[in-house]
């Protein structure tokens, strides 16, 4: 098979999951596909979701020493990833509670050109993921 014939064949295939995988279930994952991430910047965005979402509940927890192990640890792995697209590392730093300017200027650098970080963050509070850091920056929107 040369690669044509693998690229209209792996289009197929997605066309193919699109139609069994349920949108209503499911909308940020679709998210995805209609506005076609890559792996890598899907890594990013989740990246981003994870320090953002600590940066909320910091304001509100006490720490755990294995979880402050485990963050930075990840702190380091992110940063390595941030380089891709070149993501300022301040963010990972802050201490204060992430805003929706924020989430917006951080997006930009990483999604594809035609997302709407509204409609990013609406996709994944409808899928159930990162509901309480989904709201709180849509209501500063």
């Amino acid at each position: 098979m040369n690669v044509d014939e693998q690229l209209e064949l792996l289009k197929y295939q997605i066309k193919l999951i699109r139609t069994v995988v349920a949108s209503d279930e499911h909308p940020y994952f679709m998210f995805l596909l209609d506005h076609d991430f890559n792996e890598k910047q899907t890594r990013s965005l989740t990246d981003v979701l994870y320090i953002f979402n600590r940066r909320l509940k910091e304001q509100s927890n006490s720490r755990d020493e294995q979880m402050e192990l485990f963050h930075w640890e990840k702190v380091e792995d992110i940063k390595e990833r941030n380089k891709f697209f070149s993501v300022p590392d301040d963010f990972l730093l802050s201490d204060s509670p992430p805003t929706y300017d924020e989430f917006v200027s951080l997006v930009k650098l990483i999604v594809p050109a035609d997302v709407n970080p509204s409609y990013l963050l609406k996709s994944l509070q409808m899928q159930e993921m990162y509901v309480n850091l989904c709201e709180y920056l849509l209501k500063q929107k």
